[in-house]
């Protein structure tokens, strides 16, 4: 329409007009898609700035928690090599303080070993205090004369043990020797007859579990040593009745198992093996029942429709000759009766 409505001046022709109105609709668009491009430009530029700030500071804030956690670790190390030094002085000091006990510790024990040598010499007999330990009998009542009134007790100490006492103030025990004479080192060992007290989880265990609890009791009451037994209690209690009443009974017995056992179906989601054996032993027992009057009935049948045996023919035995009666001699009259 721009193009259309372009004034048409004298010397210029319509396609110069046309040209030049569309050179100038090409500015103007050239123009357009420039300030968009450059404000499009704007706002990309500000937020990669913005993307640039965070990753930097993201950066930043990095290298601080890898500096403090160095200097964190380099101080934790400072203080454990602090707390070694020093445990290891506290330590150097502990032992020089325990080797300086050991140390006057030995001095003391071989003090008191040289003192005991010392005070033993004075009652070991040899040839230089042989007159002194076995005076004779004049000096030796001088000498005990001397020690009872007291003129100098400090003096006359060796002099005034008598002859017998060089012998039996001695210790002959051989332990106690070796240990005088440096032969052995501790005293000999002494037979303790206290009972140690040992804390020995497992032996506690092992005799808890000999306890008898409350699921180790008996079941049942226990049989009296006098009293009657289970089948003697049955044949009391049950002893008089008929055939059908006891099977009347165990048809009762029976059915209250059965409850029993749909009752424990229901709340437990199975059978109590006890009721299961139980029902399973009584109906047994019935089957068995029920099986013997089947035959007795059968056999009586049998027996009616055989017919009556004759009168002067014995009763069956299995057992004897011919199977006609107890004895040989009595089947052989009967087959040759003329009946």
């Amino acid at each position: 329409k721009q193009q259309l409505a372009a004034p048409l001046r004298p010397g210029l022709s319509p396609y110069f007009v046309e040209y030049q109105c569309w050179a100038r609709q090409m500015r103007e668009i050239r123009r357009i898609y420039r300030a968009q491009y450059l404000q499009k430009l704007a706002e990309v530029t500000e937020i990669e700035r913005h993307r640039e700030a965070e990753l930097r500071e993201a950066e930043r804030q990095e290298r601080r928690s890898r500096k403090e956690a160095h200097l964190q670790r380099i101080g934790e190390d400072m203080k454990r090599r602090a707390i070694l030094r020093d445990r290891k002085r506290i330590e150097s000091k502990v032992n020089e303080a325990i080797e300086m006990a050991r140390r006057s510790k030995l001095k003391r024990t071989r003090l008191f070993w040289f003192r005991r040598m010392e005070t033993l010499s004075r009652l070991v007999v040899s040839a230089e205090n042989l007159d002194e330990a076995f005076p004779a009998p004049g000096e030796a009542a001088a000498a005990s004369t001397a020690s009872t009134s007291g003129s100098s007790s400090s003096s006359t100490t060796a002099a005034s043990v008598p002859a017998s006492g060089v012998l039996l103030s001695r210790n002959v025990s051989i332990p106690y020797l070796l240990r005088q004479l440096g032969g052995a080192k501790e005293d000999p060992p002494q037979k303790t007859r206290r009972i140690p007290g040992v804390d020995n989880v497992h032996r506690e265990i092992l005799q808890m579990s000999y306890d008898h609890l409350a699921e180790d009791e008996e079941r049942f009451d226990p049989v009296h040593a006098q009293g009657a037994g289970p089948k003697q209690r049955a044949m009391q209690l049950y002893g008089g009745f008929s055939e059908d009443e006891k099977l009347a009974l165990l048809d009762q017995k029976i059915a209250m198992l059965e409850r029993k056992q749909k009752l424990e179906e229901e709340k437990l989601g199975h059978a109590d093996n006890v009721t299961t054996r139980l029902l399973d032993e009584l109906t047994a027992v019935k089957a068995v029942v029920e099986e013997r009057r089947q035959q007795e009935e059968l056999k009586a049948k049998e027996r009616g429709s055989r017919g009556q045996d004759p009168e002067d023919l014995p009763p069956y035995v299995p057992g004897s000759t011919l199977g006609l009666g107890s004895s040989g001699k009595s089947a052989q009259a009967v087959l040759d009766s003329p009946a």
